[in-house]
């Protein structure tokens, strides 16, 4: 089953390629279940994104920008194949969408993205900075890791929604000058604030990664590290359209758990995520030229 929005089989026709990867060894949460989130997220995009009537079947559509682009559903990868694949699509000018899985997979998307373009960016939403350099290559390592790679730009990228750091992240982000909107943050500034604060930050190569744990396991229980006090689902589509608009090289949505969630509220939130995104992101930064 593909998700409901891809609308090419063809990989020279896409503009976007859409990948899951049901991996979730780079996690060492005591809830398991993020493997599980490629294949429910695309069965909830038929029930949720489609509307069936008089024999016709019609696609819901975003509230801002338009599905006009060429989507590619890949299908499920492996963990390992995860930066080759980014890699190629990248160089074909085409952006790759990423559907996780733990977050670990993350930094394989950006070592593909990093040997493809120059300086890159990240916007990294998420409740946990994920910046422990104690312990490297699992979903709590991952902005250390990919602060590692040759041609990813620390100082100029930005996480949003943290409010669970450990004592040692904190040092690292304060270490490598990384701009941190915790919520607290996000409600003196306002939605519209925090875009304004990454557009001053990032520079023209921009990745985002999100974490669903973001947001408040009010709006989305089926995560493997629920944090109170996030996102509601209307920030989250905001921050992400309003980042894309900005242009995307590509961006993905991880840690979806469907066994922890209540009538896949959270993957339906993450499937509109996913659409809404996808319609919102301009071509900036996307280029059918190598290094």
């Amino acid at each position: 089953m593909r998700f409901a929005f891809a609308n090419t089989e063809s990989f020279q026709e896409a503009d976007t390629v859409v990948m899951g990867v049901p991996d979730e060894g780079g996690s060492i949460s005591t809830r398991r279940g993020a493997s599980k989130a490629p294949g429910r997220m695309r069965r909830v995009s038929h029930r949720r994104l489609v509307v069936r009537r008089e024999k016709a079947t019609h696609l819901i559509q975003p509230q801002r920008g338009a599905l006009t682009s060429k989507i590619l559903d890949y299908g499920d990868i492996k963990k390992e194949a995860v930066a080759g694949i980014v890699e190629r699509v990248a160089r074909a000018g085409k952006r790759p969408v990423i559907v996780g899985g733990d977050h670990s997979i993350t930094y394989e998307t950006l070592k593909g993205l990093s040997k493809a373009k120059r300086k890159i960016s990240f916007v990294y939403l998420d409740a946990h900075p994920d910046f422990i350099c104690s312990k490297r290559e699992y979903y709590g390592s991952v902005v250390c890791d990919i602060a590692d790679l040759k041609n990813v730009d620390v100082e100029r990228s930005v996480e949003i929604g943290v409010r669970a750091p450990e004592l040692e992240e904190i040092e690292n982000i304060l270490a490598r000058h990384l701009t941190t909107i915790t919520v607290s943050d996000l409600v003196e500034m306002g939605p519209m604030g925090v875009l304004e604060k990454v557009r001053e930050v990032v520079g023209e190569n921009v990745y985002l990664s999100i974490d669903m744990d973001v947001v408040d396991p009010a709006f989305a229980p089926g995560v493997n590290m629920p944090t109170p006090g996030g996102l509601s689902s209307k920030e989250l589509i905001y921050l992400a359209t309003g980042i894309a608009r900005g242009g995307l090289l590509g961006f993905d949505v991880m840690e979806v758990s469907p066994p922890y969630d209540i009538q896949d509220m959270t993957s339906d939130l993450a499937v509109r995520c996913l659409m809404e995104t996808i319609a919102s992101a301009r071509n900036a930064g996307i280029s059918r030229t190598s290094r």
